[in-house]
């Protein structure tokens, strides 16, 4: 593989000798690069992870149309974690046993640091497009990027709406996995010292039908402001049952809840619902010709599509090409170096890292349902 240097003069040996038997196998023939994408393409956030693949596809159409990356084509290895840690774990092993050059993907926290330490241990560098979860960097893999911007620059946005609807009493939902309790844990320590108090923090089962007691204690609690800190399938149900409950005060969602399925889903009850939302496509610079693009290259009218996360995948691939150009090399300890240093201005917007390898810039802009449709909210 281009990604392994430096090994005994032995292994080398070994590696030429088996060469063939692992071109015949499906490994790298020397002629393709290969990515593996981890990402839920079925379960309730399948939406996200076809979306997610979807942008990578077109990406790596492209750059293989205009010549590949250092002569090589790109070549993808999907696998499903269907937003769960077992299965997630399973996926990451065949990717590992592909092996494969690099690996982008995560959307759901919770199914992507499970498979880190794998990674990590089979020198790969993962660029992490969607999941945002304290605990990836917290993990402390040098190899391991977040391309997302994390929970804590949501809270910052949350704090400029707040601020800007003028709400002072929060009320926080949950379902306790990685990324929704990480996020309304951030919320807990960061609101009030910003000078909002947290009237109520509330945990939701996941798939529950019936949250009337939720919706009991928030009304109880005198909250003006809700903020839903889950994924979009339940989401829409809470919107739902706080609205014909006769809850009258601002509801916001936050970025996993960041999709068209949720305006779908809410119905009427969403009007008026704010999204600490990533940077959503058709409000980005150029975003209609990727839009265009999208639909056409992979023969879509579903207008849902592209979705929240498309910029953010669509940028992975092309962040992963320059980094790969300015190391000159497929090796991964170079590449990483590049992804360490790189400026990369991207249809999200301009991408950087922290040295913990987290975003240096929030991506996160604030969006509104308003007649069914998503409307930019500029605090």
């Amino acid at each position: 593989m281009f990604r392994k240097t430096g090994k005994f003069v032995a292994v080398l040996i070994s590696v030429f000798l088996i060469a063939g038997i692992l071109s015949a196998c499906g490994g790298d023939s020397g002629d393709e690069i290969v990515i593996g994408v981890l990402v839920p393409t079925s379960g309730s956030e399948a939406y996200y992870g076809t979306d997610m693949l979807q942008s990578y596809q077109l990406a790596v159409n492209e750059i293989n149309e205009a010549g590949g990356i250092l002569g090589k084509q790109l070549k993808l290895f999907p696998a499903d974690d269907a937003c769960d840690a077992n299965t997630a774990s399973t996926a990451a092993s065949r990717i590992v046993a592909e092996n494969v050059d690099f690996v982008v993907g995560g959307y759901c926290t919770g199914a992507t640091v499970v498979t880190l330490q794998q990674f990590y241990d089979a020198d790969l560098l993962m660029l992490i497009s969607a999941a945002n979860g304290s605990s990836i960097t917290e993990q402390g893999f040098n190899q391991t990027f977040m391309i997302n911007s994390p929970g804590s620059h949501a809270v910052r946005t949350l704090i400029d709406l707040l601020k800007h609807v003028g709400a002072s009493n929060v009320a926080l939902i949950h379902q306790g996995c990685a990324y929704s309790q990480d996020l309304s844990d951030q919320c807990e320590a960061a609101l009030p010292p910003a000078g909002f108090n947290i009237a109520t923090v509330e945990e939701m089962e996941k798939d529950a039908a019936d949250v009337s007691a939720i919706v009991t204690n928030i009304r109880n609690s005198g909250a003006d402001f809700v903020y839903w800190c889950g994924y979009h399938a339940d989401g829409s149900n809470v919107i739902r049952q706080l609205r014909r409950d006769g809850y009258e005060g601002h509801i916001a969602v936050g970025d996993g809840s960041a999709s068209p399925e949720l305006i779908t889903a809410a119905g009427p009850d969403g009007e008026g619902v704010f999204v600490t939302s990533p940077p959503f496509v058709e409000f980005a610079v150029g975003g209609e010709v990727f839009v265009s693009a999208y639909r056409q290259f992979h023969n879509i009218s579903d207008e849902s599509f592209p979705g929240a996360y498309a910029t953010l995948a669509y940028d992975t691939i092309y962040l992963l090409k320059e980094a790969i150009e300015k190391a000159g090399t497929f090796e991964t300890a170079a590449v990483r170096n590049a992804v360490q240093a790189i400026d990369f201005q991207g249809l999200s917007g301009l991408i950087k890292f922290t040295a913990d390898r987290e975003p240096a810039l929030s991506n996160f802009i604030i969006l509104q349902i308003e007649n069914g449709a998503f409307k930019k909210i500029v605090p």
